[in-house]
């Protein structure tokens, strides 16, 4: 047939056979070719594409919420938890895989339609011969009861499915709705959802529940505080993750204030104690003497080098205790007179002294010599307070000494001992 056909066109054309034939050939292989070529070109762009979307994965925009769109009460910090996972999924999983988040709405309006059919033309088919049986005894006296029980039992049913396929097909125009209105998202919050179903956003919660239940949404989930749907088991975990994150937080958070709260109360507490134990002159002692250690605490922060820094700070503990010291037994302020009126002074004065001299742009012999002289008086306050501090016990040791020496002589007055004075310690 194709020969004939050849042939045929060739006589019409006034070429030979032969000559047809062979520029036929070659068309089909010149079509071959370009098709081959064609493929091949696809195939690349294809791949390249591909690896496009590979290199730029990580900035994709989120699903969270569309540019410009509300987030509809989805926990911001939640919504940046699940971006990473969401890109990862829509560059990787292919859009059938999306769709399975949702079951598909075919079933529900095949049958929805079917039964709304069936359960109106039932209706229609019993429920007037029904209502005319009703009507009949009243009319010839002759009643039919039985009859119509029967078809009022019958018109029941047909009425009972007409409603559940109104209600399948109401339930497949929802979750047509919502699909579109999540569209590739893994979560979304019920604002944003009630916005684009057009309703409120307690129909758009309603509705998510029901397909949830019903199952039409096989990963779906709802947050504990009912303002986002979740989808996906990825964007769920993720929620439960931001939960569990956002509990720590708050757990260490309490944590903090409590201990600030106890610190506040220990300081009050000891504060009370000082107040009730102390004079107002050693109250007052021991006020100057703390602002004098915050002064030096300031230039401790403005001063640069750091052996100097490492002094003032020995210096700072160790006139800390002798504050401690004097609230705890405020006897030894007595002795203590010259701590704040001059020891304390002078040595803020010195700092302050060396602070400035350390910013001079110009280190010249005096201003060296000066800065020598002081860091070497702090060596000697440090040492002057550490005896200062050792001379607050004084007064304990020489009771420990005379408790410890009666204690001696009443060992040797018992026998218990060869005598006061023989007992080395």
């Amino acid at each position: 047939m194709v020969d004939q056909g050849v042939n045929e066109a060739a006589e019409a054309l006034g070429q030979s056979p032969e000559k047809n034939l062979k520029a036929h050939k070659e068309l089909q292989e010149k079509r071959k070719r370009e098709k081959k070529a064609r493929k091949a070109q696809e195939e690349a762009q294809r791949r390249a594409a591909q690896q496009a979307h590979g290199q730029q994965r990580y900035g994709h925009p989120g699903y969270g919420a569309s540019q410009g769109a509300p987030t509809g009460g989805v926990p911001q910090g939640f919504q940046q938890a699940v971006t990473s996972a969401a890109q990862q999924a829509q560059q990787w999983a292919p859009l059938a895989k999306a769709k399975k988040r949702f079951r598909s709405s075919w079933g529900l309006t095949a049958s929805g339609a079917v039964m709304a059919a069936a359960g109106g033309a039932g209706m229609v088919f019993f429920g007037i011969p029904a209502l005319v049986s009703a009507l009949a005894p009243a009319v010839a006296g002759n009643p039919e009861v039985a009859v119509t029980a029967i078809l009022g039992i019958l018109t029941a049913g047909f009425a009972t499915l007409l409603g559940f396929g109104i209600r399948n097909l109401r339930r497949a125009s929802k979750l047509k709705a919502l699909q579109r209105a999540v569209g590739q998202r893994e979560a979304v919050g019920f604002d944003d959802l009630a916005a684009r179903m057009q309703v409120s956003p307690k129909a758009a919660l309603a509705a998510s529940r029901t397909l949830i239940k019903g199952g039409y949404l096989p990963e779906g989930r709802i947050d504990d505080e009912n303002t986002t749907l979740m989808v996906t088991e990825n964007a769920y975990h993720q929620y439960r993750q931001f939960q569990q994150s956002q509990r720590q937080t708050l757990a260490e958070r309490e944590a903090a204030e409590a201990a600030r709260a106890a610190e506040a109360a220990a300081r009050a507490a000891r504060e009370q104690d000082i107040s009730e134990r102390l004079t107002p002159e050693q109250r007052a002692f021991v006020a100057r003497g703390r602002d004098y250690v915050r002064q030096m605490d300031e230039l401790n922060a403005a001063i640069d080098d750091a052996a100097v820094s490492e002094r003032i700070t020995a210096i700072q503990d160790v006139v800390g205790r002798i504050l401690a010291r004097a609230e705890e037994e405020p006897a030894v302020i007595a002795g203590l007179d010259r701590l704040t009126a001059y020891y304390l002074p002078t040595t803020v004065k010195l700092l302050d002294a060396y602070d400035r001299l350390e910013e001079e742009p110009i280190q010249g012999e005096n201003i060296s010599s000066s800065r020598s002289e002081i860091e070497h008086t702090l060596e000697v306050l440090h040492s002057a307070f550490e005896k200062l501090f050792d001379d607050t016990y004084q007064d304990l040791s020489l009771d420990v000494s005379a408790d410890i020496s009666v204690l001696h002589a009443m060992l040797a007055q018992e026998g218990l001992t060869e005598g006061p004075f023989d007992v080395k310690p």
